[in-house]
């Protein structure tokens, strides 16, 4: 493997496996300006793959759009609505993406909502795992036969460290027994669900060439963190730096945080290493980053 680390930026990988990127047609989730989603689909269009630009709002997906082509001209973009927290919105979305005569070779689900109060989906399902698991699981299976289509095509993941927090509640997925709503344990469980998830679609299609991984990318300070409170960043930090900033060392700009979803949807290292998480854009196995409950396909029943 190449030896990036938590300091590389997006754009460094990018040029760093051109070869690898250009013509490629890359579906990224979650494309906000300003966010790692957007960061990865702007160095992705800077070395000439083809990028469709998928989120909730079209408005959101033009003003990137935007963003990109007044840096690349020639950027071929296109737009898909997707909105993760209805079921239906997602088959829709699939059936549109099933339409495409171009295969899809990197799938990044980078969408997601993160430290939101307690709500449910229109299927009656805790929002944040709805969203966050989920939309993303439902999403994928949907398209998979145009990722099948692809000479080598992946599927990445965008988990997260907080995954360590908690095991997925399988018996209680919408935290329904517990003595009171906690969005962490919510945000955390989906992300470990996250990460079996690519581990699952590794082993199944091992025999389709499909490669799946997940990842943290490191904690920026973007749009998922509108919903977090003085509390909250306590709990994630060492207190504050005085532009206001939390203190620790879990802070990286969007640039170097997107860095892992190039690594993950293009590094040819990583190739036979399918179904592994990464961390600073490398592969690790370090159970300080990585919970043996989220790395054992056999996954053991949550004991609280």
């Amino acid at each position: 493997m190449v030896q990036f680390d938590s300091h590389t930026t997006a754009e460094t990988v990018a040029k760093a496996f051109a070869n690898e990127i250009k013509d490629k047609t890359v579906l990224i989730t979650g494309v906000t300006l300003g966010g790692f989603g957007a960061e990865a689909a702007r160095v992705l269009a800077l070395v000439g793959a083809k990028v469709i630009l998928a989120g909730r709002s079209v408005e959101k997906i033009r003003e990137t759009a935007n963003h990109i082509k007044k840096e690349t001209p020639s950027a071929e973009l296109h737009e898909l609505v997707l909105d993760l927290g209805s079921q239906q919105a997602v088959r829709q979305a699939a059936a549109q993406v099933l339409e495409y005569q171009e295969p899809i070779d990197v799938l990044i689900l980078n969408a997601g909502t993160m430290c939101t109060s307690h709500g449910k989906t229109p299927e009656g399902i805790e929002l944040q795992f709805a969203t966050n698991h989920i939309g993303n699981f439902l999403f994928t299976n949907l398209i998979i036969p145009k990722l099948l289509e692809a000479t080598a095509p992946r599927v990445v993941t965008i988990a997260s460290v907080a995954h360590l927090w908690t095991d997925i509640r399988y018996d209680d997925i919408n935290l329904e027994k517990e003595e009171k709503y906690d969005k962490w344990i919510a945000y955390g469980q989906s992300k470990t669900a996250n990460i079996l998830f690519a581990l699952e679609l590794a082993e199944r299609y091992k025999d389709k060439k499909l490669l799946a991984f997940s990842l943290h990318p490191g904690g920026s300070l973007t749009s998922m963190t509108d919903h977090m409170t003085t509390e909250d960043y306590l709990r994630l930090s060492d207190g504050w730096n005085p532009d206001g900033t939390p203190k620790g060392d879990w802070i990286r700009t969007v640039e170097e945080c997107a860095a892992n979803h190039i690594v993950a949807g293009f590094d040819p290292s990583i190739a036979d290493k399918s179904g592994s998480y990464l961390v600073e854009c490398q592969v690790t196995t370090d159970p300080q980053h990585l919970q043996p409950y989220a790395s054992n396909k056999v996954n053991p029943t949550f004991e609280s």
